[in-house]
Formats: C-alpha cells, structure tokens, sequence
C-alpha cells in the first residue's frame, strides 16, 4: 500500500512538471514569432533552392542551357557540362547536341538555342543573317590526317599538296611515287586509297579545306575552302561519307586502306594513327599540344574584337619551324542582346561563359585541347562583358 501511494505520488508530480514545461515552450515560441514578424521585411517570400553559380550570382530556380553544333569540340564541353553541373549543385545543366558547325550556325541564327559551337567563323553572309553574333573563342585543336593501313607500324609523312591530290582523286594508290618518296623503307602497299569525308556541314571540313587551300594552289583554285564538299565528287565509288568526327572515326577505323580527316582527340581516344605534316617551313610535324599552341601565338594579338568580322581569321599553315599547320580556333557563338531570353537563363549563360573560358581551360589538355592563350582569355572577357540581359 505504501508502495503503491509513492507511486500515485510521482505521478502527480510528473503531471504538473509536463504542464508547466508545456506552458515555457509555448510561451517562448510565442516571443520567437513575434520577433521573426518584426525583423522579416515585408514583400514576396524568397526562393527555396537558390543555388549560388560559379561567379556568385544566385539562381531562383534550375535552368537548362541549350546548345548545339561543332563535333570538334564536343569532348571538351561534355566535359564543361558535367563539372558545372556539379559545381552549381545541379542548379545549371549544359545540354549541348553535336550536329556539325553548320548546324550549330543555323539553329543559333533561328535562336532554337542558346549558344552554338562551330570551328569556322561566320562568314559574312551569315553574319548578315545573325546581326549581334559574338565570337568567343574556346579553346584551340588541330584536324589530324587519319589512316588505316594494316601491316604498317610508326606514322606516315604527308604534304598538303598530296593530301589535295588524293581528294582530289589524282592519287589512288598508297603505294604512288610522291607518297612514297615521303615515306622511305615503308613497304607502302599497291592498293586503292578509301577517301573518307565528312558528308554534314563541318567546321572541321572547313579547317581542313582552309589548310589545302593554303598548301595547294590547285585546290584553292578549283575547290576553296568551306563547311562542305560542294563539288563533284572527283574520287567515284572510291569516296565515302560520314557524318561528325565520330563518323569519319568510325568508318576509317573499321576500313583498311581509308584516309581520313578528324579532330585530334578522336584519333587518340580511338587508336587510330594520324600522319607527320610537312609545314611551311618545310618539317614533318606531329600534333600536339607545343605544335598545336605555336600556330596559335603568332595569331593571339591579331585577333578582332569578339563582336568584329572574323570571317578572314585562320591560323592554318602558321609560320614557325615547329607549327602543326592544321590547327584552328573553335569558337562557341551567342548574342550580344539576351533580352529575349529569360533572366535566369541569361545570367547563367553569361556566368557558364565566362566559366568556361577561364576555370574550364583547365580540362583542355586531359582531352587534347590546347588552352586559349592569356591574351585571347582577356579577349573573351571583354566580349562577355558586351553581352546585355
């Protein structure tokens, strides 16, 4: 019985220690509201989810940047696009589809996206019907000469002049007398060449070409330079087309005895060998990334401003003894009024942008890019800074 009243006891006491630790947390709630009220201005409430981007700006709500074009530098802004979306949290994700330069230019000039990509300039009638285009240049690359020729170890040596001739179907044969003359102890086999190009609009067809031109008055004169063979077929049944670097890879990789043209990081990442080039001065080089760069350092302080013509800038057949004369700018391209597109959108174009051009470089050279020069760096700031929202 004692027991049991000790025990009624404590309840009674447990009771009342609850009501009145009840009674101090409402009362100490009622003063937290009460001071939150005061000190909460007035207005909209403010976004949940904001996340803070690359450059500081804060972003209400998650936005997707379209873009669209060049394959030559696919690898490295698919690489751009995964780091940034992790760097923002998830908060900005970059879907960029490769279709080809010329593609990317038409899609921008019909703003169906928000940034294009393209390893050829604007040419001025393009630039006519896309009034306000910038050019930011992203990084720098080189167009490799691509070939499979089973039995045949180590790299061949090609001139631009040869190379104009087996497009242009006066070479046949691996085993002619001017590509063996370049290539002496190669057992070069008597067989047909398998000439692979490009059968989209390519700002890599357009490098290239600008290099023949440049290496072959011939082909300058009856062909020129362009995003695409707009000429007769002079190489038959013996031609085959592809589309994207990732085309011309997968044709010249599977073909024996093709030839081909492609962006330097999908010959390495796809083992396929590519060729010495004989430069203006006369060498064999190989591309990579010290060749590469010295055809760009000439060009650097000669470059126009972002929202100038560029339509005449090219930096193929350099000078220097250890130039690799195929090598290009690639360029991404926007418009200098984003007025017309959503806020949120804008600032995170213009925050990527100059992300990529600074930060981003550094994933230039795990995938064989050459980084832009400090120069071209100021270069493009200053053009981002153009752009209006």
């Amino acid at each position: 019985m004692a027991l049991r009243r000790i025990r009624r006891g404590g309840r009674k006491m447990s009771i009342s220690r609850r009501a009145a630790i009840i009674a101090a947390i409402l009362a100490l709630v009622i003063i937290a509201s009460a001071s939150l009220a005061i000190q909460r201005p007035m207005g909209p409430s403010q976004p949940t989810g904001a996340s803070q981007s690359a450059t500081g700006s804060t972003l209400g709500k998650r936005v997707t940047l379209l873009g669209a074009g060049a394959s030559f530098p696919y690898p490295l802004i698919a690489k751009w696009a995964q780091e940034y979306e992790t760097l923002t949290n998830g908060m900005v994700v970059v879907n960029y589809q490769s279709i080809g330069s010329g593609g990317g230019i038409k899609q921008i000039t019909e703003r169906a996206i928000d940034f294009g990509a393209s390893d050829a300039p604007l040419t001025q009638d393009e630039a006519k019907r896309a009034p306000g285009i910038l050019h930011i240049p992203e990084a720098i690359g080189a167009v490799v000469i691509v070939y499979n020729l089973p039995g045949i170890d180590g790299k061949l040596k090609l001139s631009g002049d040869v190379i104009a001739d087996i497009y242009l179907g006066k070479i046949s044969r691996w085993s002619d007398p001017r590509i063996a003359s370049m290539n002496e102890g190669v057992g070069l086999p008597d067989r047909e060449i398998v000439v692979v190009k490009r059968s989209d609009s390519s700002g890599t067809t357009f490098i290239f070409t600008d290099y023949l031109s440049a290496a072959s008055g011939e082909w300058a004169r009856s062909v020129g330079r362009g995003k695409v063979f707009n000429y007769p077929d002079p190489v038959g049944a013996r031609g085959v087309q592809a589309k994207g670097n990732e085309g011309v890879t997968a044709v010249v990789k599977q073909t024996p005895y093709s030839i081909g043209y492609v962006e330097l990081t999908y010959a390495i990442q796809n083992d396929l060998r590519h060729a010495l080039i004989r430069n203006r001065a006369g060498r064999f080089v190989e591309a990579n990334f010290e060749t590469i760069a010295n055809a760009a350092s000439a060009s650097a302080p000669k470059l126009p401003k972002g929202d100038e013509p560029w339509d005449k800038v090219s930096i193929v057949d350099a000078e220097g003894d250890a130039s690799y004369p195929i090598s290009s700018f690639t360029y991404l391209l926007v418009y200098k009024d984003l007025s017309y597109m959503d806020k949120d959108k804008a600032r995170a174009l213009v925050d990527f942008l100059k992300w990529a051009v600074t930060e981003g470089q550094k994933y230039c050279k795990g995938l064989y890019y050459v980084p832009i020069p400090a120069e071209v760096q100021r270069l493009n700031l200053e053009t981002i800074a153009m752009i209006r929202i």
